[in-house]
């Protein structure tokens, strides 16, 4: 992302509520009070599936899958241990994680954690050293397909239907990345609201060929080492182009018993095709 969208992002709001096309769609289906009830009688501790170590830094990173008395997938993850937070290298590094088979049951296929070393555009609101973990709704095989050159850049910033972009998220200009698509920001986030606000946190997403291709956390390394604990619901579209369940809200935590921060999309609900 550049800083030319910065004094874009007003203008921009009032053209995604403008936009309109004809995707094939799917509804967000929340659970009657009876439902909740009921899980509520029947609850127990969430199983958690956990993928493999990779080394980061002085320590490893790893996905995971929780799972509700059901098997429906309740939250998704990843898990960082402290020590990794040092011997960090001096260059961006992406991991790719896949996710555990029982994560089948969401619309995301893996998760890309990228190491910001020196933030990246635009440098004046993201510039401070931070991870973006990027959870892909598609594989590794179609975000290969993303150059964000030539032609591709058409699908790359092709606009969505208006109710596939959540309330409030416009379009970075010059936001274009491979292997991922264009950048959505929040106009109302904290980093985008003037001094003194700064950026510690925030949720991207990101678009290509008019569909969702990622859902993105973003913290500062600063941000962690405070140990701080954070958890946020955030705007989802009315309607999604797959099925699945979907998140509406993210948290990251510090694990003091386990030296370990945890960055989690949770509060899944489905979506199902409409006829």
């Amino acid at each position: 992302m550049r800083y030319s969208f910065f004094t874009y992002l007003m203008t921009s709001a009032a053209f995604v509520l403008a936009l309109n096309s004809c995707f094939q769609t799917a509804r967000i289906e929340l659970p009657s009070p009876n439902a909740v009830s009921s899980a509520l009688v029947h609850a127990t501790a969430p199983l958690r599936f956990e993928g493999d170590l990779h080394p980061l830094g002085a320590g490893t990173v790893r996905a995971y899958v929780e799972l509700d008395a059901r098997s429906r997938p309740q939250e998704i993850g990843v898990i960082l241990t402290e020590a990794a937070l040092d011997n960090l290298p001096n260059h961006a590094a992406e991991v790719v994680l896949p996710l555990p088979t029982q994560a089948h049951g969401t619309a995301f296929d893996h998760i890309g954690f990228n190491w910001r070393s020196h933030g990246h555009d635009p440098m004046p609101i993201y510039g401070e050293p931070h991870f973006d973990i990027h959870f892909y709704t598609i594989t590794p095989e179609q975000r290969a397909e993303i150059t964000a050159v030539g032609a591709n850049l058409g699908k790359v910033y092709k606009t969505p239907d208006a109710e596939l972009v959540p309330t409030g998220y416009v379009m970075a200009p010059d936001s274009a990345e491979p292997g991922m698509g264009s950048h959505w920001v929040d106009t109302a986030a904290e980093e985008l609201q003037g001094s003194p606000h700064g950026f510690s946190r925030t949720l991207i997403y990101g678009f290509h060929d008019g569909e969702m291709t990622f859902i993105e956390p973003m913290v500062t390394t600063a941000f962690l080492k405070s140990q701080q604990d954070d958890e946020s619901t955030f705007a989802v579209p009315s309607r999604y182009t797959r099925a699945g369940s979907y998140p509406t809200a993210y948290r990251i935590t510090y694990d003091e018993a386990a030296e370990e921060y945890v960055f989690a999309l949770t509060q899944f609900v489905p979506a199902q095709p409409e006829p």
